[in-house]
């Protein structure tokens, strides 16, 4: 009985034993068979989210494809309602399990035409799509896979007026082009034209005589009179409508034209052995002769350069003198140098190492001096410019000449090589030219008219002048200086002997229209999408579009131009604006379009 129980007992622990054993192995075949599971199922997520990943850039394209104007920029949801895929708000939930959101954002590119998030240049027409998927991984570690594509309005025509070439095939009313920096060549804006007008603001000086040349500055104008006696005269016009004469200086004859530098007025005079007057001005109100010297002529335009005098003369023999007026020299100019040009020597303006001279010569009547030596000044270049040159004034590689000739009086000169002066254009301002002044854009001449003593002519393109207007100045003008506010004119009338008036005042017309040229697009099937423009925002200002449509060029003519909603009582006033036709149109092959433009 005892071995018997001992038997029992062991085969009781064997399968207890055997139990535990399979229990253990069984157990291990539970853990690796999970583990699989679970890196299948890992597998298999990714997979499944990679596929809705890119089911999204598929979607977003199948939108594109229907319009393109859909694609706006921001964060999407997707929904696929009766075979057609619709954006909706984001994220959206796919199975209940996954979340995805289509990003939609804006594409630059650089200058060699490369998509650059840092780009300049913005590509209407392609939009970058990101498309993600996002879920829990055991419900506890967030995971997502995501896509990114671009794409393009491939299914439409850009129809894109950008240049100067492409507005001119269309209709300007009170607007223009203006030339701004490409690319591409030839780039252009659409602008109201300006308007340019003389000033309302008109004073004259009467100070007993007739003026012959003004030069301003500060507070003072200085005249050249026609008063043989006294021929400078000295004007307080810090108050233009009390304007005072505070000097008036015998300069031993009348004066013609005059300069200032420094303390001193230098004054050609029309007496004809000495011709130069010099004028101490240190005090204008206290003004008196420093000295008169001979010139072996009446004396015509002083100019200063440095410590040098450059004197034009009325001599044959003596037409331009150089005087060192440096200090030490004082109070007698030394004499460096005199050259002789068979003429008379009416103008001298200076500019670096040349000097520019106007001769009584109605052939050659342009020089150009070397002057880098002033105690050797040599002869360098002349110019036929078809009549006596009376003026003569500056700016950058261009010389302004005034002439005799009643029809085209001013000539246009490159001096871009001083030896080697060109013409470049003439221009009729309304009679001879006696002096020329520069303000801004501007250039201002005294004209020996009686009835329109001043012209006034944009230089803003100097190569292509154009006459903006003659004004009646109560007499003939002589002699000119200008500020930047007011035109200084030294006329021959008796009681009026200086005029002051303001400066040309620029502007543009209150509104204006743009009508493109007649584009034809090639189908009668054609769809159209947006219209966009950029335009510099003006205060009180607009900018807005009408279009039109037919199906032929001759009936353009007659179709209705129409807005945003397809009427004619709506514009588009926003920038890429799905376009509306309007509902009784002929066709949709040939299209035009209208800009409106307001000013403030």
């Amino acid at each position: 009985m005892k071995k018997n129980l001992q038997k029992k007992g062991f085969a009781l622990l064997e399968v207890f034993l055997a139990i535990a054993i399979f229990a253990i192995f069984a157990t291990g075949i539970f853990y690796l068979s999970l583990d699989t599971v679970r890196r299948d199922t890992k597998i298999n997520l990714n997979t499944e989210a990679l596929l809705y990943t890119q089911e999204g850039i598929e979607a977003v394209r199948n939108i594109r494809d229907k319009n393109y104007l859909l694609l706006t920029n921001g964060d999407k949801g997707l929904s696929l309602v009766a075979g057609s895929w619709e954006f909706i708000a984001a994220p959206e939930d796919v199975n209940g399990f996954y979340s995805r959101t289509i990003t939609i954002e804006d594409v630059y590119r650089d200058v060699n035409g490369d998509i650059d998030a840092e780009g300049v240049y913005f590509d209407p027409d392609t939009k970058k799509i990101t498309s993600e998927v996002s879920w829990l991984q055991s419900g506890i570690i967030p995971k997502s896979i995501s896509l990114t594509s671009y794409l393009s309005n491939w299914t439409g025509d850009d129809w894109i007026e950008t240049t100067c070439t492409d507005f001119d095939a269309g209709t300007y009313e009170d607007t223009e082009t203006e030339i701004t920096a490409g690319p591409p060549e030839d780039n252009c804006d659409i602008t109201l034209t300006a308007v340019e007008m003389g000033s309302e603001y008109f004073y004259f000086a009467n100070f007993g005589h007739h003026g012959n040349d003004i030069i301003v500055e500060g507070n003072y104008a200085y005249l050249a009179t026609e008063y043989s006696s006294k021929g400078l005269a000295i004007l307080d016009i810090s108050d233009l409508e009390n304007i005072t004469t505070v000097g008036e200086v015998d300069i031993g004859h009348k004066g013609n034209r005059l300069t200032k530098a420094g303390n001193y007025v230098y004054v050609g005079t029309q007496n004809g052995f000495f011709g130069l007057a010099m004028v101490d001005a240190s005090d204008p109100n206290n003004a008196f002769l420093y000295l008169v010297w001979p010139l072996g002529g009446a004396g015509n335009q002083p100019t200063v350069l440095g410590d040098y005098l450059y004197m034009s003369v009325s001599s044959r023999y003596f037409g331009m003198q150089v005087y060192n007026i440096n200090e030490e020299w004082l109070p007698f100019p030394l004499l460096t140098d005199v050259y002789n040009f068979n003429d008379k020597a009416h103008f001298i303006e200076t500019k670096g190492n040349y000097a520019y001279v106007g001769l009584d010569d109605d052939s050659f009547g342009f020089r150009v001096m070397d002057i880098s030596d002033p105690y050797d000044i040599s002869e360098v270049a002349s110019l036929n410019v078809g009549e006596e040159v009376n003026a003569i004034t500056i700016t950058g590689s261009i010389a302004f000449i005034g002439t005799e000739d009643s029809n085209d009086s001013l000539q246009v000169i490159n001096i871009s090589d001083p030896e080697n002066p060109t013409i470049v254009t003439s221009l009729d301002v309304g009679g001879e030219i006696q002096d020329l002044v520069i303000s801004g854009d501007y250039l201002y001449a005294a004209v020996d008219d009686q009835n329109a003593g001043l012209a006034a002519i944009n230089i803003s393109n100097p190569f292509s002048p154009y006459l903006v207007y003659n004004l009646d100045i109560e007499g003939k003008g002589e002699g000119i200086d200008a500020d930047e506010t007011y035109v200084y004119v030294a006329t021959d009338t008796q009681n009026k002997g200086l005029v002051i008036i303001g400066t040309t005042v620029a502007s543009v017309v209150e509104s204006g229209t743009f009508t493109s040229q007649i584009f034809d697009t090639g189908s009668s099937d054609t769809r159209y999408n947006f219209i966009e423009w950029d335009h510099e925002e003006v205060p009180s200002g607009s900018v807005k579009f009408q279009l039109r449509t037919a199906d032929s060029s001759g009936n353009i003519a007659t179709a209705t131009w129409v807005g945003s909603d397809g009427t004619v009582d709506t514009y588009y006033e926003n920038p890429r604006t799905i376009i509306a036709l309007d509902s009784g149109r002929t066709g949709v092959r040939y299209f035009q379009y209208k800009a409106f433009i307001d000013s403030d």
